[in-house]
């Protein structure tokens, strides 16, 4: 996968914004004993709407063989195909 490719893959975009909180004082001021499984996990919706928005065929032809449903919306109604 080149380093364009990569740099647009909503899969990636979601590991470097996981990647960004767990470093976060925000997360570190939690005082919590942390575990090894992360906190912040996004809805399968939210997963396949950005999967949508950043072109990235593979994650979306995936997602939908997982089940995901085409007719998701963002908070403002819109749908995958508007993203796209």
């Amino acid at each position: 996968m080149s380093l364009e490719t990569r740099s647009s893959s909503a899969l990636f975009k979601r590991n470097e914004q996981l990647k960004r909180w767990e470093e976060s004082e925000t997360n570190k001021e939690s005082g919590v004993i942390k575990n090894k499984e992360r906190k912040v996990k996004f809805s399968s919706d939210c997963v396949f709407l950005a999967a949508c928005g950043a072109g990235d065929k593979e994650e979306v032809q995936r997602l939908l063989q997982k089940g995901a449903d085409i007719n998701t919306t963002n908070v403002d109604g819109l749908t995958a195909l508007h993203q796209v």
